[in-house]
């Protein structure tokens, strides 16, 4: 026996603990829910304006079992599939055998075959929605392309004076079944992609890495030699007669020879201003 309320406030506790799917609380009332109750739900599914995906209900049992159930069940059954992957011009085409649409679902509908029209071109002129959405007005199609913008099925730019939307995104819809090969092989070469990406960026890592550790040892080796040289000469002045007593060594000598060069410089800046000794 089939509750819709208890079995309502099971698929809620259900979907508080997970942050997995939108349609976690559609997917755990499937479990129980069979035949009639089952059309039910999916009917409140495609009513729903926050959910625009349905591959996981479409793989509940008991859906796939509305299929081989009475018309009724399989025309709910085939509903969903549009929505998931078709569009209005394909509702439209079998509306006799669908039946007819509520309001929401009508919308929702267009909604979801604008965002295919998205995904397949990102110029997406007037007359073509309006043609393929079968709506008769421009300012309904423009409500309803905000609509999309602001319930984040698309983001674009509507052109009035152009009578064009410029798509900059949308949202990705179900994948069906025959494209899942395609789809396989396009991720095989974005992954081939990734990997020569990765392997470039590993090979240009090492080059940096050997050359910083190249300059690092060219400069170890030219602190050494320079060390060396400042060594010998110390040495140098070491061996000499004096070298090493009172009258300073080396690094003396050094400073010695600064000190000088200063004085010079002062003595000759004097004497080019014109002062010096008396004669």
């Amino acid at each position: 026996f089939f509750s819709p309320l208890a079995s309502r406030r099971h698929a809620m506790s259900v979907a508080a603990d997970t942050s997995a799917s939108p349609l976690t609380a559609e997917c755990a009332l499937a479990k129980s829910a069979k035949g009639a109750a089952c059309v039910q739900l999916v009917g409140q599914v495609l009513d729903n304006p926050s959910l625009y995906v349905f591959g996981e209900l479409l793989d509940m049992p008991n859906v796939q079992a509305l299929a081989d159930g009475p018309p009724a069940h399989a025309a709910a059954y085939e509903l969903l599939k549009i929505f998931a992957y078709g569009t209005w011009k394909d509702y439209t085409a079998r509306a006799a055998q669908l039946g007819q649409l509520s309001a929401a679902q009508a919308t929702k509908l267009k909604k979801l075959s604008v965002v295919s029209l998205a995904a397949a071109s990102k110029s997406l002129p007037y007359d073509t929605l309006l043609s393929e959405l079968e709506i008769g007005s421009v300012r309904e199609l423009e409500n309803l392309l905000i609509e999309c913008v602001y319930g984040e099925l698309l983001s674009g730019k509507l052109d009035q004076q152009a009578r064009v939307f410029e798509v900059h995104h949308s949202l990705g819809r179900d994948l069906h079944p025959s494209e899942v090969a395609q789809m396989g092989e396009l991720l095989s070469r974005w992954h081939s992609g990734a990997l020569d990406a990765l392997g470039s960026i590993r090979s240009k890592l090492e080059t940096y890495k050997a050359r910083c550790e190249a300059a690092s040892a060219t400069a170890a080796e030219l602190n050494s030699s320079v060390e060396n040289v400042r060594a010998n000469l110390r040495a140098q002045d070491d061996s000499e007669p004096g070298g090493g007593g009172g009258g300073g060594g080396f690094d003396d000598r050094m400073d010695f020879e600064e000190d000088k060069q200063r004085k010079s410089g002062r003595t000759k800046g004097k004497l080019a201003m014109g002062f010096g000794p008396r004669k």
